[in-house]
């Protein structure tokens, strides 16, 4: 069956470095096998309005001049709401919106994480594809293997989700809240091994099948923070970790994990020991409304500075 196809172009605020973006996806453990990679493009389906569509997004332009050209891949003809919501998706997956020029003016300031702009620079945050999943793969992930997390949530996208074939290769999306809440728990239980995330994930479904998401993208951040750990299943980590991943709020950190502790003792004193919460709040308070910015780039850039400290050691070994 021949696809419908729609296209458009994305301008992203610069800068922006689409190669950056492809790096993550491609690496990124919960999107394991769920889109296709190439040096430059991705594609990779979702579920919209009950829809299942595939996209395409290929880089063109450079990091100061950026533009995105993308394709929606349709078994129907797609109305025009649906069709900006696609594009919407993708802008927002991607966080192409988001302009990083204050943060790397303070950034810049703060020798010690200096180095990771100049590293990243024109690296935005990708986030899960919708808030729901996030949500979702939060409690699945919650004190168990990333790979046994992982499977759980293949038999939901293989059991529940919709799919699509784009050029002989078949796009798997994961369920719109709706469809999983309409599922019922007995089902969720034969593709979730546990009673309790069971519950908790058809609790979500539900939650979500109900709420605005432009309310949670651009609502009170106290408020939408509160309306998360309403759910049951979803406590505090969980929370700031939707804020965050899932709907791009980086105004505020409302959970210090101890990993981000641990990166902060690495950049900022060279120390093996967490910083503590008073140390962190210090540092994170310069960056305002940019804090979550700050807290991204000094996970990626610690990251980064003690794979390859390791990999000095092992040489010079």
């Amino acid at each position: 069956m021949s696809n419908e196809i729609f296209q458009g172009t994305l301008n992203p605020v610069p800068p922006f470095d689409f190669s950056q973006s492809l790096a993550f996806i491609s690496d990124f453990g919960p999107m394991k096998s769920e889109q296709e990679v190439t040096s430059n493009s991705f594609t990779k389906a979702v579920e919209i309005k009950g829809e299942t569509v595939a996209f395409e997004v290929t880089g063109l332009g450079n990091v100061e001049d950026p533009k995105l050209h993308f394709e929606i891949f349709s078994e129907n003809k797609l109305t025009e709401e649906i069709q900006k919501l696609v594009a919407d998706r993708i802008s927002f997956f991607l966080s192409l919106q988001d302009d990083l020029k204050e943060f790397y003016k303070i950034a810049n300031r703060d020798i010690p994480l200096k180095p990771a702009v100049k590293r990243f620079y024109g690296h935005k945050q990708v986030k899960f594809l919708t808030p729901f999943e996030i949500a979702c793969w939060a409690i699945l992930a919650q004190r168990i293997p990333m790979a046994i997390s992982h499977k759980m949530k293949e038999r939901i996208v293989q059991n529940v989700g919709g799919h699509i074939q784009v050029k002989g290769i078949t796009y798997r999306a994961f369920p719109e809240a709706p469809k999983l809440a309409a599922t019922g728990n007995g089902k969720i239980l034969e593709m979730v091994p546990n009673h309790r995330k069971a519950e908790y994930i058809q609790g979500v479904a539900k939650a979500f099948s109900q709420v605005d998401e432009q309310w949670l993208r651009s609502g009170p951040y106290d408020d939408v923070y509160q309306w998360l750990i309403s759910i049951k299943g979803i406590g505090d980590w969980s929370a700031h970790f939707v804020m965050v991943r899932g709907l791009g709020r980086m105004e505020k950190l409302t959970n210090i994990e101890p990993q981000l502790a641990l990166s902060v003792a690495r950049i900022y004193s060279g120390k093996s020991e967490p910083a503590t919460y008073e140390e962190v709040c210090k540092i994170a308070e310069k960056y305002g409304k940019w804090m979550g910015y700050w807290a991204y780039y000094l996970r990626i850039y610690s990251e980064f500075a003690y794979v390859f400290d390791e990999g000095r050691k092992q040489l010079f070994r």
